[in-house]
């Protein structure tokens, strides 16, 4: 097959294609490919920081803490009048589902 090849003097390689890679100027990238590049960069660092395994922990030991409080709060503001029945159960079960959320178990 490469005798048929180089008798009919058709050459199939790629040197063409790493000529192009190497040797051709690049492209210029527009000002706001830059910007949305470098939003897109914060954004994922952001990310990854929220994600990581310490911060997570703390959110969970912040909620907990939070949610305690908070009931201990509302509680108080029920018995004080300050704050009605209906609207004390609704923010109460809010708390509660916030410390449950806090406070499951993660590992599968």
């Amino acid at each position: 097959m490469n005798a048929y090849y180089q008798k009919n003097s058709i050459v199939d390689s790629n040197n063409d294609i790493f000529e192009a890679y190497f040797l051709d100027g690049t492209a210029r990238v527009g000002a706001w490919k830059k910007a949305a590049d470098q939003v897109l960069s914060v954004l994922a660092a952001i990310l990854t920081f929220l994600v990581s395994i310490p911060v997570r922990r703390a959110l969970r030991v912040g909620g907990t803490a939070f949610s305690l409080v908070g009931m201990i709060g509302v509680i108080g503001a029920m018995e004080s009048g300050a704050l009605g029945l209906g609207a004390g159960l609704l923010i109460g079960l809010a708390l509660i589902s916030i410390e449950v959320l806090c406070l499951r178990n993660t590992k599968a």
